[in-house]
């Protein structure tokens, strides 16, 4: 399926990216973690404390599932199979309930010029209110998402707190978080 070839790319950027991403995390905290594959990876490293965690993705819910300490909560709504998140009016309405200290965040595609961008309008809509909701927004895109738009755009670089991502992130776009203060 989509998302099981979608996993298999760029693997040691993610898992590196997922080991930067953990160095973020406050025990006792309100998590939001985004669906993808990237964020599969930091759920796996999450360390089994008393940590509340909002997510989208399925696999990533099923995946916390493992952790005893963990309060889970899904977003509920429409499944897409090709991300395997979920949302829509019903994932809205979960966020209504909750707080959120740290979101982090994936995209499908980034440029200076359209921002972070998906495929999916309701995912859109979805991450678009999640950022506004958390007060620390981490993006988390490998370089393989530059210089890709789709068609829904959730976010710019003014919308990020801090952008992980690998070497091979574009000189212009460092710059650009540089210049925003992005960290």
């Amino acid at each position: 399926d989509a998302y099981s070839l979608r996993a298999a790319e760029n693997v040691e950027a993610k898992m590196s990216i997922a080991q930067k991403a953990l160095g973020f995390l406050d025990n006792g905290r309100s998590i939001y973690l985004d669906a993808g594959s990237t964020m599969m990876y930091l759920a796996r490293l999450i360390p089994d404390e008393p940590f509340s965690i909002l997510t989208s993705g399925i696999n990533i819910a099923l995946e916390l599932t493992k952790k005893a300490k963990m309060t889970i909560y899904h977003t509920g709504g429409q499944l897409n199979q090709n991300s395997l998140s979920s949302s829509g009016p019903t994932s809205m309405s979960m966020l209504d309930f909750i707080n959120i200290d740290i979101a982090f965040m994936a995209a499908s595609g980034f440029t200076l010029e359209n921002g972070f961008t998906v495929s999916n309008f309701f995912e859109c809509e979805l991450k678009k209110a999640v950022m506004k909701k958390a007060k620390k927004v981490i993006m988390m895109v490998d370089s393989s998402k530059c210089n890709r738009v789709l068609a829904f755009t959730f976010g710019t670089l003014c919308d990020v707190d801090i952008l992980i991502s690998d070497a091979n992130l574009p000189q212009a776009v460092v710059s650009k978080a540089n210049e925003l203060g992005v960290k």
